[in-house]
């Protein structure tokens, strides 16, 4: 199989994927002791067995979301990254908070438009955004492209890198849409990500790099009916989620 990100090797993401299961399944194995605990009333740390319950819930997710990217990076099949995606929703529902869940709920929103995820998991979604509103415009507009109903706040939670997806939303003519959105991945995006904590970590430790994917861009280019073919190859884009999504079982 081809790799979709190449700044890392097949062997690493291969590893890598190895050591995050076995790790997901140790703290899987820890989050069934502590529900045991919690249905009992047992107290066996320092701080409160709920508070460590939500925090192995926390560390789950995010050993679910590198396992995701990673199996996007390394080239496997979309019905492979189909299943990791539902497993990463099943983990961020419990704990979700706008506070500090936005790339998590982005993410999740957009590659769930991409892969024309049923609606019972993207509600479930739509549901935690309303129990606790980032008023986000970007988000509304994932949310809205489902339930025409859904009202877009004008504020980003994040205006950089997201803000100049307004441009790109609101522009109706197609070409100039692709242009901003072309410009968007090529020297907004990544750039504007430098305050990320997976920012360059390709540099630092590739071995712990598990790929670098705009979903929403490929979300908002599927949404507006935009010619996705002319982005093939460009850094960051998920052409395959678009170009493949009808193979996807």
């Amino acid at each position: 199989m081809d790799l979709r990100d190449t700044l890392s090797t097949e062997e690493n993401y291969k590893d890598g994927l190895i050591s995050n299961r076995e790790a997901l399944l140790y703290f899987q194995e820890k989050l069934r002791k502590l529900q045991s605990d919690l249905d009992n009333g047992i107290e066996n740390y320092k701080k409160p067995t709920i508070e460590v319950y939500k925090s192995t819930l926390a560390t789950i997710l995010s050993y679910q979301r590198d396992i995701l990217l990673a199996t996007y990076s390394s080239g496997a099949s979309l019905s492979a990254f189909k299943k990791e995606y539902i497993s990463f929703v099943s983990f961020l529902i419990p704990i979700w908070r706008k506070e500090w869940g936005y790339e998590q709920m982005l993410w999740a929103l957009s590659i769930g438009i991409l892969l024309e995820i049923d609606e019972e998991i993207f509600d479930q979604l739509v549901d935690l955004v309303k129990k606790d509103d980032p008023e986000d415009y970007l988000i509304d507009y994932l949310i809205q492209s489902r339930h025409p109903e859904w009202k877009i706040w004008i504020n980003y939670d994040f205006p950089r890198p997201y803000g100049f997806t307004r441009k790109i939303i609101e522009e109706e003519n197609s070409e100039q849409a692709l242009k901003l959105l072309k410009e968007c991945l090529t020297k907004k995006w990544y750039q504007g990500n430098r305050d990320a904590a997976w920012y360059d970590l390709h540099k630092q430790n590739v071995k712990n790099h598990v790929g670098y994917w705009s979903f929403e861009s490929g979300a908002l280019c599927k949404i507006k009916g935009l010619d996705y073919k002319e982005l093939k190859g460009l850094s960051y884009f998920p052409y395959d989620l678009i170009a493949e999504c009808g193979t996807i079982k």
